[in-house]
């Protein structure tokens, strides 16, 4: 069985010039918004439920609370693995999360917003005007018509001059993308299950 080593692969594909690409996701999702919040800001235990995130940690804090920046290690080892320290800007009041690679070898820039905007329970749609409930859910909303829902977007951009990456970029943000969105709803839907009753799984 032949083995083609990260190293064989660059040789092999041709030097890229720096590439950026950027994906989005909007979607309703029935969760706590301020609990969605505080999952996101919690970088800390991003490794614990993240995909292909296997370390997260806070380095340092401003005084004023609302900059931080952070380490996170990702990839799909051996082709990819990556240590990166990102600044992470939030705004609570407006329910933003923006963060924006300082220091990594791989990446020339990674950045990654989080817009949250409550919206009352069934109201909204996704971004395409469609929330995806079915009768069940339906029936819960209306037991408790009060219960806010979240309107996420999240957006991703990253710069590359890797080959091997700029190779694959489409595709690993778009997967970045979705699977970021199901990994946060899943971790509110595990802090408190009974919000979630109702949520797919």
């Amino acid at each position: 069985r032949f083995l083609i080593s990260t190293t064989m692969l660059r040789a092999i594909l041709p030097s890229a010039v720096a590439t950026t690409k950027r994906h989005a996701e909007r979607k309703i999702l029935r969760v706590d918004p301020n609990e969605l919040f505080n999952i996101i800001t919690d970088v800390d235990k991003y490794s614990q439920f993240l995909p292909l995130c296997t370390h997260s940690k806070i380095l340092r804090r401003s005084d004023c609370g609302t900059t931080f920046d952070a380490t996170l290690t990702v990839g799909l080892p051996p082709l990819l693995s990556e240590d990166y320290v990102s600044r992470v800007k939030v705004d609570e009041d407006a329910m933003t999360v923006n963060a924006k690679s300082i220091r990594s070898q791989k990446f020339d820039s990674l950045r990654s917003s989080w817009r949250l905007r409550k919206v009352p329970s069934g109201g909204g749609g996704t971004a395409n005007g469609d929330d995806d409930r079915n009768s069940s859910e339906a029936d819960a909303q209306s037991k408790s018509p009060n219960k806010m829902w979240c309107d996420v977007e999240f957006e991703v951009e990253m710069t590359v001059s890797d080959p091997i990456i700029v190779a694959t970029l489409d595709k690993v943000l778009q997967g970045v993308a979705g699977n970021q969105m199901e990994a946060f709803r899943r971790r509110c839907a595990e802090i408190s299950p009974q919000r979630h009753e109702s949520s797919p799984q």
